[in-house]
């Protein structure tokens, strides 16, 4: 029969080998909850995509992969959970301490992955809406870096050690890489494509021509990453706790935590961009009152929805309605002369064919019945048939 024991805040259970401390309970409750929330935030982003935009890409299979990883991350944070994290090290019967650093082994290429994926779907993002040649190349270049050191990261961390089973069992004769530099050198590695990410988008947004409050919105939104950037930092330094600790299973709790907090933030940043739709058909009022602006040239609502056509048909990079599209001139300027400085106007020549065929459904059409003088000169205007006085 099994049986329920407490101490010290201790909780074990004899026949099912559960070790679960107070500490460690807090961690697990953290890892589930941000998870969860991170599920919520991919759930109304696909029904956004799904249903009201009826178009997926690239950049939501991206991340929806990473929420997958983070599950991964969270089951194996669990099995650590009831292993004995947040125990000191003497107090932990040696099977159970083998399955919590088995699993701690493996939650390491998964945050990995689940960071990584987060961060190349907000890339894929920027590469949609911002259409400079300047803004693809960065994002490519981004784009390029996470993948070579993303490769590394999760290779090194599955063969810390060769062979594996020494990263657990350190009497096994082989070989291991110095884990506080490989920990110390993936979590900066971290925190500058962070700031990267952070600071991309900044340039761009300043230089488009939109409201104060819109661009302000924009802003914020994006510079939610930085929280990312916080977490990161935090995470890094509970890895240096690790390092200098002598009782690793007891210090590993802060570890953990910020882990999961980090990775989640990463997927629920990622796909705040995407949300407006949904937003919009919930809170219409919110989204009219940002959208508020001065009168511009002609109504460019109706002709960017002319140009977009069905919805489910890849429009043009910066005419996305989830990312506050509707308006081709004053989302990052696909229409030249709004307010962006000179160094940011290069066009492609795909991109000036469908400047003119926007133009052209935009321009005005003269009325032949209620102004004479739009008539050709060739053709002069009638005249009345009794005075000879034209009409």
């Amino acid at each position: 029969m099994n049986s329920l024991h407490s101490r010290n805040g201790i909780f074990r259970r004899d026949n099912d080998g559960i070790l679960m401390s107070s500490r460690g309970e807090q961690a697990l409750v953290i890892s589930v909850v941000f998870t969860f929330l991170a599920t919520c935030f991919v759930a109304m982003r696909m029904y956004t995509r799904v249903r009201l935009m009826r178009r997926v890409e690239a950049n939501d299979w991206m991340v929806i992969i990473a929420l997958v990883n983070s599950y991964v991350f969270m089951g194996l944070d669990i099995v650590e959970c009831i292993s004995g994290i947040g125990t000191h090290i003497k107090d932990i019967p040696p099977p159970i301490l083998e399955r919590q650093m088995k699993a701690f082994w493996l939650t390491i290429p998964f945050y990995n992955a689940a960071v990584l994926c987060a961060k190349a779907s907000i890339l894929m993002q920027y590469w949609r809406v911002f259409p400079t040649h300047r803004m693809r190349v960065v994002c490519w270049i981004m784009i390029t870096i996470l993948a070579i050191y993303g490769t590394w990261a999760v290779i090194s961390a599955f063969l810390n050690c060769i062979p594996v089973v020494k990263f657990w069992d350190p009497t096994i004769e082989g070989f291991c890489l110095n884990k506080t530099k490989l920990w110390f050198s993936n979590a900066s590695m971290h925190i500058a494509t962070d700031i990267a990410i952070l600071i991309i988008p900044i340039p761009a947004l300043m230089a488009v021509d939109l409201p104060r409050r819109q661009k302000i919105a924009l802003m914020i939104m994006f510079g939610l990453g930085g929280f990312v950037c916080i977490t990161s930092i935090v995470r890094l330094v509970s890895l240096k706790t690790i390092a200098d600790s002598s009782d690793p299973t007891f210090d590993n709790v802060g570890a953990a935590s910020w882990s999961a907090i980090e990775c989640n933030t990463g997927i629920i940043c990622a796909c705040l961009p995407t949300l407006k739709p949904l937003i919009a058909r919930i809170f219409p009022g919110m989204i009219s009152t940002f959208n508020a602006s001065r009168p511009t040239c002609g109504d460019t609502t109706q002709r960017n929805s002319d140009w977009n056509g069905d919805a489910s048909t890849l429009g043009a990079p910066g005419e996305e309605r989830e990312y506050g599209a509707g308006d081709p001139e004053r989302v990052l300027a696909l229409v030249p002369g709004t307010g962006l400085r000179p160094s940011l106007k290069r066009w492609t020549r795909e991109e000036e064919k469908k400047l003119n065929q926007i133009a052209a459904i935009s321009a005005p059409r003269p009325n032949m019945m209620m102004h004479p003088s739009a008539f050709p000169p060739a053709f002069p205007p009638p005249f009345h048939p009794a005075s000879g006085v034209p009409f």
